[in-house]
């Protein structure tokens, strides 16, 4: 390596800039200097640099780049101009900074141009060189110039270096004063000692750190307080105040204050006294959110009321409408800004759909418009509107389920309808299930009996999957639509539907009847019963229905299936018991002779046999 060139035992260190240039390739591009600028960690000579490297020209350029750049800087120690090397080089340079300064020691003459003692410049600790810092623009020059190097860095002598002999010629004032600018520099950012700047760290921290935990004593203590008041105390003001909002008495439980799932005054197992026309209502939890700016004020307003396990019926319904009504009222000690519904149900007589949230659209006098609800899921959702006579109710459902492990499932649901005293008129339901559509009206009356009527379509309906849901297994396959007219009377819902009568038309498509296998029982001819499995392949089986709450009876039946004609009629019984008789005819015989098969015993193995008569 020249040694004009640059000092081999020079260390170079990473800037700021440079750490940020070397993680942001778009910085530093050249894929040299980006190699040397990674290679620069603040210990390794330019000599050892360039032993790294392989090329000392390529290497001493990069580093004077990146120099210049400002991404990297020299590695200054203290005691030492650049660091401790006692080369030829380095004492031509300070000598020639001594001689252009106008220092020297005493009893030397600084025109002579005699060097200063060694000791002074090498190991002397009082000594200190400091470096101008170097411009940029331009990239530093490689041979030694005195006349910059004299621009570029000055001597210090601290003046207990200086034997007591006749003083020097001071400096001139321009020097001077750039002298004394660099030494109150130098102090002012110079470190200070470890343990001074660690009591100063404590110190900075320590009113910090004080507020903190005072902040955090106050809030401690205001939560145990609020947790721990006697709300009871409170609780008949409080119920005084419910009930003239309302419009009604009321009774309240308990009241305390909770914080999940967000701050509110909590009241429990409220109880509103009916009127003439209403029934009692029963809330069991009801969150309220005060507004803060009205405590003060002569009507307190609540941000929120949170309705849990409040269950809707139309009664409910048109009593919470008349309550917020009241709360309008100017004399009204409490109003409400929202209302929301968590955990509720809608009810009709003893049918329920529940896990129900949503909340009160309110009009700007605030009174109730409507109500929205939504399944936990979001797969149902509910509108509910008070009316003058009642609510009328929608609902729209998506891939739904009435009830958890449900075998019906709803790929869609429309229906409307509305709730008027003891009567549900549903007059318009549309539910695609089953890969097919159903259409349905009935009407649903509730008084000391209940009871349904109505009629009901579907087309489309897959016979396999809805055996599946009936319990019945894939027995039967085809696509089947058809119409009927139903009606049922019964003490309770639950048993609404083993009193279930109905009459009607249906047709199946392209399909079969498992276990029930005509062709073999004909072809064998047996007087004796038989199991024989098999199925029954068919294109086209049309009949008449009618439901009973015995039986289920198929009558003209009809069954073509190419070769085979059969006709008659089968009836199930409610324990899944076969009784019936079908006309076979095989028209692939010359004498077209139709023989008789008696079908008998459970649903899913019947027996059959040839009828003698």
């Amino acid at each position: 390596m020249d040694p004009d060139l640059i000092d081999p035992n020079l260390v170079f260190a990473k800037t700021a800039p440079g750490e940020e240039a070397m993680l942001q390739r778009t910085r530093v591009v050249q894929r040299n200097i980006r190699m040397v600028l990674i290679l620069v960690d603040g210990n390794a000579t330019v000599a050892e640099l360039c032993d790294k490297t392989g090329n000392a020209q390529i290497t001493q350029d990069a580093l004077l780049e990146l120099e210049s750049d400002g991404f990297i800087e020299r590695r200054v120690e203290e005691n030492s101009v650049w660091r401790h090397g006692t080369n030829a080089e380095k004492r031509k340079r300070l000598a020639g900074i001594e001689q252009d300064s106008g220092f020297s020691t005493p009893g030397e003459n600084p025109a002579s141009g005699s060097m200063p003692p060694r000791s002074l410049l090498s190991n002397n600790p009082e000594t200190r060189s400091i470096p101008f810092p170097e411009s940029r623009s331009s990239r530093p020059s490689l041979t030694p110039d005195p006349a910059a190097t004299t621009s570029h860095s000055l001597t210090v002598f601290h003046p207990r270096s200086i034997p007591e002999t006749p003083a020097a010629p001071p400096p001139p004032p321009g020097l001077r004063d750039s002298l004394q600018t660099l030494l109150r520099r130098h102090r002012t950012t110079a470190p200070t000692d470890g343990p001074i700047r660690r009591r100063s760290l404590r110190q900075s921290l320590t009113w910090p750190i004080s507020l903190l935990i005072g902040l955090l004593t106050v809030a401690a203590a205001l939560f145990v307080g609020v947790l721990f008041f006697p709300y009871a105390a409170y609780l008949p003001e409080f119920e005084t105040a419910i009930g003239q909002t309302a419009g009604r008495a009321v009774t309240v439980g308990a009241m305390r204050v909770t914080v999940f799932p967000k701050p509110a005054l909590l009241l429990e197992e409220l109880r509103f006294a009916g009127t003439a026309d209403s029934e009692e209502i029963r809330i069991p939890a009801l969150r309220l959110q005060p507004a803060v700016g009205t405590l003060l004020s002569s009507k307190i307003l609540f941000r929120e009321a949170e309705l849990s396990g409040l269950s809707l019926s139309a009664q409910t319904l048109t009593s919470l409408a008349r309550m917020l009504e009241s709360a309008t009222r100017p004399t009204a000690p409490t109003g409400v800004l929202q209302v929301s519904l968590a955990g509720a149900e809608i009810s009709f007589a003893e049918l329920a759909i529940g896990d129900l949230s949503g909340d009160f659209k309110l009009s700007d006098d605030r009174r109730l418009e409507s109500i929205s609800l939504r399944s936990a899921d979001r797969k149902l959702q509910v509108r509910l509107e008070p009316t003058a006579s009642g609510i009328t109710v929608q609902m729209d459902g998506l891939a739904w389920r009435p009830a958890q492990g449900s075998p019906y499932l709803f790929d869609s649901l429309e229906l409307k309808g509305e709730i008027a005293g003891p009567d549900f008129t549903i007059s318009a339901l549309e539910a695609r299930i089953f890969d097919g559509l159903v259409r349905l009206a009935t009407v649903l009356h509730a008084n000391r009996q209940v009871s349904m009527t109505g009629e009901m379509t579907f087309e489309r309906i897959n016979a396999r999957a809805f055996g599946e849901a009936l319990g019945m297994g894939p027995q039967f396959e085809g696509e089947s639509r058809g119409n009927l007219k139903f009606s049922a009377t019964a003490d309770n819902w639950p048993a609404i539907l083993s009193a279930l009568q109905a009459s009607g038309d249906f047709s199946i498509r392209r399909g079969s009847l498992g276990s029930i296998d005509l062709p073999e029982a004909v072809r064998r001819g047996s007087t004796t019963p038989l199991t024989l499995g098999g199925q029954t392949r068919f294109e086209e089986l049309t009949g008449a229905i009618t439901l009973t709450p015995s039986a289920s009876r198929f009558s003209r039946l009809s069954l073509d299936a190419g070769l085979m004609h059969s006709s008659g009629q089968i009836e199930v019984t409610r324990n899944r018991q076969l009784q019936g008789r079908m006309e076979v005819q095989m028209r692939g015989r010359a004498d077209r002779t139709t023989m008789s098969i008696l079908i008998s015993g459970p649903l899913n193995s019947p027996r059959m046999q040839t009828a003698t008569d």
